[in-house]
Order: structure tokens, then sequence, then C-alpha cells
């Protein structure tokens, strides 16, 4: 189950007289690394996670050779990468010269199928303000995240304000409060970081 919010279109791009409007906005719930990715795929394939990983990285070293040699590279039903390019802007063509161009990142394009192919139901996130996010016991704050961890397999801060109205600082505090009670198990630092049920051995 997905989530999404509805979100107000921007005045700037509102017209005069234009009755103000609403959109639907995806909620992420956070972001799976590529440590989980590749163990995911090695329990349900069977293949080494080392094998996998090693895959991954040769494609990604095979991917950016052929990006700098100025090949588009089509990566299965992913999609396609290719280069950006940079350089000083100028008024005649005779000014641009070659080490005034550099790279500037790369492209991606998915491919039909799979920007087709994400399956699933949604569902309005249930939005709970601030003030009444005070009234909430320790209990309960709890049970909000076991849950959440049980259904999606792991919460983020962000995910956690977004459910319980808790302010970034607050709810940052009451995360690593239920990790120091061994509740629940932090994994990962800074953007990546994210709360997982504690395995067995851990216990």
């Amino acid at each position: 189950m997905a989530y999404y919010n509805l979100k107000k279109k921007p005045s700037l791009t509102t017209k005069e007289g234009e009755k103000e409007t609403m959109y639907a906005d995806i909620v992420y719930s956070g972001t799976i690394t590529a440590e989980r990715l590749i163990r995911t795929v090695a329990q349900r394939t069977g293949f080494k996670e080392g094998m996998i990983e090693g895959i991954l990285s040769e494609l990604q070293n095979e991917t950016l050779e052929y990006l700098s040699e100025g090949y588009r590279v089509e990566l299965g039903e992913f999609g396609f990468f290719s280069a950006k390019v940079k350089s000083r802007l100028v008024e005649n063509k005779n000014d641009l010269r070659s080490n005034s161009v550099s790279f500037d990142g790369v492209n991606f394009r998915a491919s039909k199928s799979f920007r087709t192919g994400i399956r699933g139901d949604l569902e309005r996130r249930r939005c709970i303000g601030f003030r009444t996010s005070k009234e909430w016991d320790r209990e309960q704050l709890e049970q909000i995240v076991l849950q959440h961890i049980r259904k999606h397999g792991f919460i983020t801060r962000t995910t956690y304000t977004e459910i319980t109205g808790r302010l970034k600082n607050s709810a940052l505090a009451d995360l690593k409060s239920f990790a120091a009670e061994g509740i629940i198990k932090r994994v990962g630092r800074g953007n990546q970081m994210h709360f997982i049920v504690p395995p067995v051995d851990d216990l």
C-alpha cells in the first residue's frame, strides 16, 4: 500500500480569478538502500549477495565508461542513461573551446514498461495535527512505530513525522529513545537512517 497527500497548487501558477486547486502527491515511505535491495534479491533468487553486488558494480563501471565515450546506455527494461555536459554562455560559437565544456552528470529516461509497471493500491495518508500528537502517550507512539514497521519493514524519521505530526526534533528523539530501549534498531546514518525491528540474535 502506498500513500498520497493533497497539496495546493502553487499560487505562482494560479491565474487571477482562478479557483484554488489541489493535486495528489505521493508520500514517500523512506529510501530502500542498495544493501537492502541486494539482500532481498538474494533471498528471492538464491544468488549470493556478493555476486549481486559485484554485478551491480561492474554494470555501473561499464555504463560510466560508455557514457564518457558519448553513448547512450540501455539497461534492460529500466531505461536509458545519457551524459549531460555544461559550458559557459557565449554569443559566438568560436568563443567556446573544448576545455570550457565538461561533463555535468547523468540523465535517466525510464522505459515505457518501467514507467507503467507500478501496480498496487493508493490510500490518502491520514494526517494528524501537531497539537493532537502531544496528547498521545508513549505507548501509543510505540505501537504506531511497530505497526508501521511490521507492515513496511522499516520506518524513517520523516514517515514517523508524517504519521504522528511530531516535530522533527521530537520525532527523532522518540525514535532514538525507542532504539535505546531495544524496541527498535537504528540502521544507517544521515539521509539513509531508518529503524527496524531488532533481529532475534540482537534480543
